[in-house]
């Protein structure tokens, strides 16, 4: 009986210590940061981050929609400078935003692009 016991609780902690740490998704979201690309472009475009020199692809936006992305904490903790980048699908140019200065605990990037990606606007808090 007491081997049995023993066996039973043995086992019950094994397994718990398999089981994974949870975050809580609220506090996760709070954290993140996030951008919004108004693509008002006739084509659709894809998104990099620009940090430290080093050049990370976001994602695609389709010609004239708006699309919502969570950045990998990478791009945006730690301090230092980013900036963002769109290349027109299909076309030689880019257009880069102003650099900004990256903070950690969630950042909120809205970046519209007009028809003539030159007037673009970014809206940062």
């Amino acid at each position: 009986m007491l081997r049995k016991l023993f066996a039973a609780i043995a086992i019950a902690g094994v397994l718990a210590g398999c089981g994974r740490h949870r975050i809580n998704d609220d506090i996760a979201a709070d954290n993140a940061s996030t951008l919004e690309v108004v693509n008002h472009h006739w084509s659709d475009v894809d998104i990099y981050v620009i940090r430290d020199g080093q050049r990370l692809r976001v994602g695609q936006v389709t010609a004239s929609a708006d699309q919502h992305f969570v950045l990998q904490k990478s791009m945006t903790s730690g301090g230092g400078t980013l900036q963002l980048q769109a290349h027109a699908v299909g076309s030689n140019g880019a257009i880069s935003s102003e650099t900004i200065t990256a903070r950690p605990g969630g950042m909120q990037l809205t970046w519209t692009l007009e028809n003539n990606l030159t007037r673009a606007t970014l809206a940062f808090y």
